[in-house]
């Protein structure tokens, strides 16, 4: 036994966590601490030097982990779910630690405006309310505000997300890319059904720390949803060019039919 063996445990620091980790997996390891709480663990490969190594940002939290979760750490980034005695440890060290974390500080978001160019989401969110959730929102319950996010250029080149919901604040807010002729009203008021739906049916604990968000009665409501397979099939043409508009700032191409019905509307108006 090594003396970076023997004296692994609390108090750790980044180095002491390097070392023990190194021993424990026999590969070059480089642990940094982080304060993320959703993922309390990350692993990623890195080149350290010339050889094939690990980083690992854990949350500082991990500063006073004893030495068995320690343990269950090495044993879940070699083998993963298959340890699971070693995941068991770990997951239930991690719950109990975040319950003891002070709470996180408020931080000032700009405020909801649900009129945007385009769309304006108060008007389109009130069927769901009549049709999707008439019985969700009791009384003494309140609909979730509804905004557009921040506007500004997107740098995601493979992905982006359309809608959120914040429980602590009650907020929907969509991207401002929907906010364009280009994209039609019923996807936009599916986004917002979707949103709704994470307020009217919580998350659900599932084992350790794992969070459900999208359970089976989320699932059967949203599939039944009038517009959910025309408006995945949509998604999935057209995420793309959402992609690119909200990285370049440009609206979508909007359809010639669309186009030529506004055209005509505008000369009809001016």
């Amino acid at each position: 036994m090594t003396r970076a063996t023997r004296d692994a445990g609390p108090p750790w620091t980044a180095l002491s966590w390097s070392r023990f980790l190194e021993e424990q997996l026999e590969c070059p390891v480089e642990v940094v601490f982080g304060r993320s709480r959703t993922t309390p663990v990350q692993v990623r490969p890195i080149q350290l030097g010339r050889a094939d190594g690990l980083r690992i940002r854990m949350h500082s939290m991990f500063v006073d982990a004893p030495r068995d979760v320690g343990e269950g750490v090495a044993k879940w980034v070699r083998s993963g779910k298959r340890a699971r005695r070693a995941c068991a440890t770990l997951d239930a060290w991690i719950h109990e630690s975040l319950e003891t974390l002070p709470p996180r500080k408020a931080t000032r978001r700009p405020a909801l405006e649900p009129s945007g160019v385009h769309y304006d989401l108060t008007n389109l969110a009130a069927p769901l309310y009549v049709d999707c959730f008439a019985s969700d929102f009791a009384e003494g319950q309140t609909f979730p505000a509804l905004g557009w996010g921040r506007r500004g250029r997107s740098r995601s080149r493979h992905s982006l997300r359309l809608g959120s919901y914040e429980r602590e604040g009650h907020e929907v807010r969509i991207h401002p890319v929907l906010d364009q002729p280009g994209v039609p009203e019923w996807f936009v008021r599916y986004v917002l059904f979707h949103e709704i739906l994470h307020a009217a049916l919580p998350a659900q604990q599932g084992t350790g720390s794992r969070v459900i968000h999208h359970g089976p009665q989320f699932r059967r409501r949203e599939h039944a949803y009038v517009d959910y397979a025309r408006a995945l099939q949509w998604e999935e043409k057209n995420l793309p060019r959402l992609i690119r508009s909200a990285r370049r700032g440009t609206p979508m191409p909007v359809p010639k039919l669309k186009a030529r019905v506004i055209a005509a509307l505008q000369r009809e108006l001016f």
